[in-house]
This record gives structure tokens, C-alpha cells and sequence, in this order.
């Protein structure tokens, strides 16, 4: 009898989900940091002893096969992650294992040719055809793709606000950059908005491997004031919601060209924090998807 484990670990948060031998389903608490390609070595092996740790407490050293869905698993970091884990499963016993980025997880759990989009804290379109050829679009970090994604959103709201400061078009996400981020002002004292902006700019400037994770953070400021009728954010979320339609389209029609003359039906499958905890970007999402197919 074998304990069945899923481990779902995006740009921000691990999330873990175990089938007891007897069909029991039970949720692992949620660790509030993830297998994300941008952390070192020495951060990625605690995530993953925090992630082991979790999973034995609840299989007591039973027979267990576990399954886990990384963000920052991919073909370039393939050899680290496995190295990682090899030092640390030696000391978890009875415990079979089995790796794959988290677009890939999801989308095997599917129907071929069904394009398989994730807005996380990173994003990714795919899909593979019957013979099992993949076609994706981004999914490569955020320098060059991540379209419409949380760190997308992000970006861009505080680049709106960093403008309305400067005298650019009005803005509720200026209050909201203050809001989110006067933290970093751990100085004690009173700034005024003008020495706190560049304060806040210039330490997001410098986080290093927080970078992604901490803009992904305001992209649900961005996403509430686009509900609450602010301009600039709508303006945001719909760039972003044409970015990622625009790759996905492209995915959705490689595949059909692919079939040789037979009719494939458009599906997509939607995944993601983004997507999910924001129905303005997720109907501007879908929206977009069937200007560009229809």
C-alpha cells in the first residue's frame, strides 16, 4: 500500500496534496516559499528538506511516490535540481520520486492538443500534439518572457506609479506603492513621497534573488484598482491579457497545423494565481484569447 503525494512548487508558494493507501485525501500545509529557479543552491536544498519534512510527518516512513510540479525545473536547470535532490531523498526512505516543470505536470494530466496557460508568478503557454511533440510559448524567466504574469503586472504597476509621481497620467497605484512597499524605508524616520519613492525604487532595484517574487507581490494591488475602475491599471491588465492571448493563440494554432488537415478545437485550460484570484484579468483574458482566434 503506497501513499500517493502531489507537490505543486510555482514562483512564490508550495502547495501539497497526499492520497492515503485507503483513498483519504488530505492537504500538507502550504510552504510559503517554492522551488523557483532564481533562489541558490543553498535555499533551493532547505525548500526542499521543508517539502520532505512535511511529507514524511504525514506517511511515517510508508511506502511513498511523490510527484513534484517546479516552477524552476526545465531543461537548463535539469542537472541542478536533480543534484539537489539526490542529496536530499538519500536520507527520506521508501520513497519513490518523479520530477517535471509545472506547466508540463499539467498539461500530462490532460488531453493532447488542449493549450495549457499558467499567469503565476511567471507564465507560460503550451501544448502537445499526439505524438507527443510540445509546443510553448515563454516559460523561459522573466528577462525574456512572462508575459502577463504576476511579475508582468507588477512591473509595469509600479513603473505607472513611479510616472504619476513624475507628473505622468494619475494614478491610484502611486497610494499603493507606498502602501505595499514603505517597508523598505527601515531608516525610522518620516520621508517625505519624494524620498520615500526613490527609496522604493531603489531597493527594489537591488533585492537580487527576491527580485521576481517581491514585484510579483503588487500585481494584486494592480489587478483591484483595474477592478476598481482605475485607468492606468485597466490599461495594465489588458496589455498583459493580449500579451499572454497572443502567445497562447500562437501555441493553440502550431498545434492545429500540425494535424495534417484535421479540424482541432480550440480548448484551453487556465491555470495560476493571476488568473484565478482576479476575475477583471481573467475575463479580459478570455476575451482577448477569442479576439485573437475569431
Amino acid at each position: 500500500m503506497t501513499f500517493l503525494v502531489g507537490i505543486d512548487s510555482g514562483g512564490t508558494h508550495t502547495n501539497m496534496r497526499l492520497v492515503t493507501p485507503e483513498g483519504e485525501k488530505k492537504s500538507i500545509p502550504e510552504l510559503d516559499r517554492s522551488l523557483s529557479s532564481n533562489r541558490p543552491n543553498s535555499e533551493l536544498r532547505e525548500v526542499l528538506g521543508e517539502i520532505f519534512s512535511a511529507v514524511s510527518s504525514f506517511t511515517l516512513g510508508n511506502s511513498t511516490s511523490a510527484w513534484i510540479n517546479a516552477g524552476g525545473y526545465s531543461a537548463a536547470s535539469k542537472k541542478r535540481f536533480e543534484g539537489l535532490l539526490q542529496e536530499v531523498v538519500k536520507d527520506v526512505g521508501n520513497l519513490r520520486l518523479g520530477i517535471s516543470n509545472d506547466a508540463i505536470g499539467l498539461m500530462l494530466a490532460h488531453d493532447s492538443e488542449i493549450v495549457v496557460i499558467i499567469a503565476g508568478t511567471g507564465s507560460v503557454a503550451m501544448a502537445r500534439n499526439p505524438s507527443g511533440g510540445v509546443v510553448k510559448r515563454g516559460g523561459d524567466e522573466w528577462v525574456a518572457s512572462d508575459y502577463g504574469s504576476a511579475y508582468w503586472l507588477g512591473l509595469a504597476g509600479i513603473r505607472a506609479a513611479y510616472s504619476a509621481w513624475e507628473g505622468g497620467p494619475d494614478t491610484a497605484l502611486l497610494k499603493c506603492l507606498l502602501e505595499r512597499y514603505s517597508p523598505f524605508n527601515d531608516e525610522g524616520v518620516e520621508l517625505s513621497t519624494r524620498s520615500l519613492v526613490q527609496a522604493i525604487a531603489r531597493s527594489l532595484g537591488s533585492l537580487g534573488s527576491d527580485l521576481k517574487p517581491v514585484i510579483a507581490s503588487f500585481a494584486p494591488y494592480v489587478t483591484r484598482q483595474a477592478e476598481l475602475g482605475d485607468e492606468e491599471s485597466q490599461k495594465i491588465v489588458r496589455r498583459a491579457a493580449d500579451d499572454l492571448a497572443s502567445a497562447s493563440a500562437r501555441v493553440y494554432r502550431e498545434v492545429a497545423a500540425q494535424a495534417e488537415g484535421r479540424v482541432v478545437i480550440p480548448r484551453f485550460l487556465i491555470s495560476g494565481s493571476v488568473a484565478y484570484r482576479s476575475p477583471f484579468y481573467l475575463e479580459t483574458l478570455k476575451a482577448s484569447l477569442d479576439q485573437f482566434l475569431f
